[in-house]
């Protein structure tokens, strides 16, 4: 493709409005494409994301229980 762009352009500069739009079309389409991964890897960021924030929300819940149930034995141990 870009070999005959060139040839096109060098020996027929007249008609590389013909190549320019073909190129250009092509870029349009692989930016189209870029895009698309875009979308799939913000996906996959936002997902993992996500996961770790879920993930740190259990350790934190379950150091929050744990320290419930020491309160209320410390509790119950000065009630009797």
């Amino acid at each position: 493709m870009f070999i005959g762009l060139v040839r096109d352009l060098v020996n027929r500069p007249l008609e590389n409005k013909k190549r320019r739009d073909e190129l250009s079309h092509n870029i349009f389409l692989m930016l189209q494409e870029c895009n698309k991964f875009r979308e799939h890897q913000a996906r996959e960021v936002v997902i993992e994301l996500l996961e770790k924030q879920l993930a740190g929300r259990k350790d934190v819940l379950c150091t929050l229980k744990e320290e419930v149930e020491k309160v209320n034995y410390v509790l119950n141990r000065m009630e009797e």
